[in-house]
């Protein structure tokens, strides 16, 4: 069997930073139980962080799962109960997905870094 170069990759690369008093957490890649690890360690992330906003920059993101949602939710759920400020960065990738999940209904979305900080700041 040849290999598909076409196929996407589902690999996941993340990393943060802390930006107009927000945590930005900006993942590209595969948000997908293939990368399960690293979902639960950015979950943890934003459980952790003293930050009260929270922007998960999802623009680079090729491939999202049922394990993404659920991440997803867990972080809505966490940011809520908390009282923190969650925006996503979307692209149609996720927005298709949210919109399946019904998570659209319940997450703010941006389609730039700019936007989410726009709309996280207090």
């Amino acid at each position: 069997m040849e290999p598909d170069f076409d196929a996407p990759d589902y690999s996941l690369r993340y990393e943060k930073e802390v930006r107009s008093n927000a945590l930005v957490v900006h993942c590209r890649g595969g948000f997908s139980l293939v990368n399960h690890a690293l979902l639960d360690r950015i979950v943890a992330d934003v459980k952790s962080a003293p930050e009260r906003m929270i922007v998960l920059n999802l623009g680079g993101i090729r491939f999202m799962d049922s394990v993404g949602v659920g991440s997803l939710a867990a972080i809505l759920k966490h940011t809520m109960a908390n009282g923190l400020d969650l925006v996503l960065v979307s692209n149609d990738i996720v927005d298709q997905v949210l919109s399946a999940a019904s998570l659209n209904q319940v997450l703010r979305t941006a389609r730039s870094l700019e936007e989410a900080l726009r709309k996280a700041a207090p």
